[in-house]
């Protein structure tokens, strides 16, 4: 009986001291994970609580980044009760998250240059422009099929969201694929003299505003800077965009007094005088 118990206690003391050993190692494995939770449960927890990115998001009430703020702040809660209760993977899980919620309404609400701002509002305008200019072609002369106008402004609407969402410079980036397609086509259009004005209209004011938004494209066109006025040609493009103008202010001052058959006489002139410019300048499909 002795040796029994004298040859099995050596073995329940060695169980004992490897099962002790293990959960040693465990406790500082876990401890060094539980402090790293713990780090970024505390950096959440200040950007939740006071901190300047999060009062620009109240201050921008962009509703998409609000909800983003209370999704994390959500996260922060369940992060440190999973924490307190040892459930690491969990608290490790949730914090992770409500650090990438916090970043995308951080994102959301991230101050736009105004020249970005700028940007993107001249190129949603020479869209819009440019497919005013274009839609009163024949389809064998304009060269879009419908799809290809669908298409366009579809990309134009994926642009208009992200602006309304304050990412200005990636709604401008959407466009300029769309202002280049337009752009290629109508100075194709341009160029081979095959540009058509007839249009039904309901109204002479709506005929005018046609008008002046294809004044708007030309101009635009010019502004663009894809070509350089040549030296030779400068004086005669300057002159032409002069007289131009002067007529583009007589047609505004004719719509304003309602002188509808004057201010439509001016602005088909101005719009002759730009298209002139335009050739002279160099462009070319």
């Amino acid at each position: 009986m002795t040796n029994k118990r004298g040859s099995g206690l050596p073995i329940f003391l060695l169980g004992l001291i490897g099962a002790t050993a293990d959960a040693e190692i465990c406790t500082e494995e876990d401890a060094n994970r539980s402090s790293q939770i713990e780090q970024k449960i505390v950096l959440l927890q200040r950007l939740m609580e006071d901190s300047e990115p999060l009062r620009r998001v109240e201050r921008s009430g962009n509703p998409q980044a609000l909800e983003s703020i209370d999704k994390a702040r959500q996260a922060l809660s369940e992060a440190r009760i999973a924490l307190d209760e040892g459930c690491l993977s969990d608290a490790s899980a949730l914090s992770s998250e409500g650090l990438k919620l916090a970043t995308i309404a951080f994102r959301k609400s991230a101050p736009e240059s105004r020249q970005t701002r700028e940007n993107y509002e001249a190129a949603i305008r020479q869209a819009t422009t440019f497919i005013l200019s274009l839609e009163s072609q024949s389809a064998e002369v304009l060269g879009l099929s419908d799809e290809d106008l669908v298409g366009i402004e579809r990309q134009m609407d994926r642009a208009k969201l992200l602006a309304a969402d304050g990412a200005f410079e990636d709604a401008t980036q959407l466009l300029v694929p769309v202002n280049d397609r337009l752009q290629r086509r109508l100075l194709w259009l341009l160029d081979n003299k095959t540009l058509y004005y007839e249009k039904n209209f309901a109204t002479p004011a709506d005929e005018y505003s046609y008008l002046k938004q294809q004044y708007n494209g030309y101009l635009l066109l010019l502004q663009s800077g894809e070509k350089t006025v040549p030296y030779s040609a400068k004086k005669r493009v300057d002159s032409l965009l002069e007289k131009a103008s002067l007529l583009q202010t007589a047609a505004e001052n004719g719509a304003q007094a309602q002188q509808w058959q004057a201010a439509l006489l001016s602005m088909q002139e101005a719009l002759k005088l730009s298209e002139q410019a335009i050739r002279a300048t160099g462009y070319a499909y």
